[in-house]
């Protein structure tokens, strides 16, 4: 139990430390959004290239990982948004956004310093195959779910190639192009290049988590408490059940990719989540249950890592 919670607890006294600095106003909130664009722009990026392109792509690449990972998410995604609008008569273009919530997991910030500091290079992989599925698969169909819902003022078509465009001019889905790029060419940077990605990279976990904590402060979890709880027990629940599911359905693979498409799916919703939502006026709901999902995270991640424990799969902790 302790060995668990010396893993964990780090991410969310950084997470916490964030929250009090700009809380008692050390660091103004307003220069929060600011440190999440250096983290998603320039750390993050560096961090997945310098991953990816550091090792072969037959090490980095798992297609059984990516199928578990997408089709889990996936069905976590369309779940969430039949029982919203069939079972409970929310409109669309919301419930598209709580399919999201259900299933967007915070793969770049919480989620990749859990597996790193569990698996090391692997756990990276793991958290750039995962962001791969968010980026190219789950915030798309999102889109077009949100814009196909504006029905006169936009076509089906129109939802696609705004999804498309997106997803295209993303810096963190660049960064594993390239780093996928680099490493079937074999090619490095220039040293000076390599150790400037270092530094970059460097920042990115702790950097990323405080800026979750900043995020969190001022932000109220009052009112549409349905909405609220539909997301968070879906996500923090179900996403991990279903992911868990086709990790066992699926014929085998590395034992540490299995672990860790678990446990970046049972992390909360990403940061970025209310901004997505922000162009479509949903942010609020979507804030409110960030907030709800990390503050629970804390006891749902150790109880999926004490699980794996118990279940003897966590010998990879005294290796």
């Amino acid at each position: 139990m302790l060995e668990i919670l010396s893993i964990t607890t780090p991410v969310f006294l950084l997470i916490a430390c964030g929250y009090a600095v700009v809380r008692v106003n050390l660091v103004p909130q307003a220069a929060i959004p600011g440190m999440g664009t250096f983290v998603v722009y320039l750390a993050l990026p560096a961090l997945l290239f310098n991953a990816l392109s550091g090792r072969p792509v037959a090490e980095v690449y798992n297609s059984s990982y990516l199928l578990a990972f997408a089709v889990g998410s996936m069905a976590a995604l369309l779940i969430s948004v039949f029982i919203a609008c069939k079972m409970r008569g929310v409109a669309l273009q919301r419930a598209a956004f709580i399919g999201l919530g259900s299933s967007l997991s915070n793969n770049g910030f919480i989620g990749y310093a859990l597996v790193t500091q569990l698996f090391g290079t692997l756990g990276v992989a793991a958290a750039a195959l995962s962001m791969l599925v968010d980026l190219v698969l789950l915030i798309p169909v999102t889109l077009i779910l949100a814009e196909w819902a504006l029905d006169g003022r936009a076509q089906i078509q129109d939802a696609l190639f705004t999804a498309f465009k997106k997803t295209l001019r993303n810096p963190l889905v660049l960064a594993i192009g390239l780093g996928f790029l680099a490493s079937a060419m074999q090619w490095q940077p220039p040293e000076p290049v390599q150790h400037t990605l270092a530094m970059l990279a460097s920042s990115a976990a702790p950097l990323s988590l405080f800026v979750i904590g900043g995020m969190l402060v001022g932000i109220s979890v009052s009112g549409q408490k349905t909405d609220i709880g539909h997301m968070v027990g879906l996500k923090l629940i179900l996403h991990p059940l279903l992911v868990a599911l086709m990790v066992w359905w699926l014929p085998a693979f590395e034992p540490v990719l299995q672990l860790s498409a678990v446990l970046l799916a049972a992390v909360p919703m990403a940061g970025v989540f209310p901004l997505i939502a922000q162009a479509y006026g949903q942010q609020q709901i979507c804030a409110a249950a960030l907030v709800s999902a990390t503050l629970l995270s804390f006891l749902s991640l150790n109880g999926v890592l004490l699980l794996m424990d118990h279940l003897g799969l966590l010998t990879v902790l005294s290796g």
